[in-house]
């Protein structure tokens, strides 16, 4: 996620699976804005025709408002103001690609490969 901030720093970027959203650590040393280039293909707020559906922020829990900076085919870029002494920002659209580590897409392409060898074993027809 590419990011510009004033008045802070940002502490960490995390996916939220559970809630479709980024939880955005900062250090707000002041009054500031934080801007986030949200790539479509990793996180979007959509309703079910595809139309752009408002993102939900909340500060320290709090909902606020964003401002929608840009909207294009590939990214959106939003505006989110926070105050001297915010700490926690999260952005919950309407899915999220959760990053998974290596090991974890390991793991997961052998139980996959193995269910499948097993299933086609069991399922054999002998004439």
């Amino acid at each position: 996620i590419k990011y510009t901030i004033s008045g802070g720093t940002v502490e960490d970027i995390e996916v939220e699976s559970e809630n479709f959203g980024l939880l955005v650590k900062i250090n707000s040393l002041q009054d500031g804005k934080i801007i986030l280039e949200l790539p479509r293909e990793s996180i979007d707020a959509e309703k079910q025709n595809g139309e752009d559906e408002k993102f939900i922020i909340l500060i320290n829990d709090v909902q606020t408002e964003y401002e929608e900076v840009q909207s294009g085919s590939t990214v959106r870029t939003i505006g989110i103001n926070f105050e001297k002494g915010d700490s926690k920002i999260q952005v919950i659209g309407t899915y999220v690609i959760p990053e998974f580590g290596t090991i974890v897409m390991i793991i997961l392409t052998i139980g996959i490969l193995a269910s499948i060898l097993l299933t086609k074993n069991k399922f054999q027809i002998k004439i």
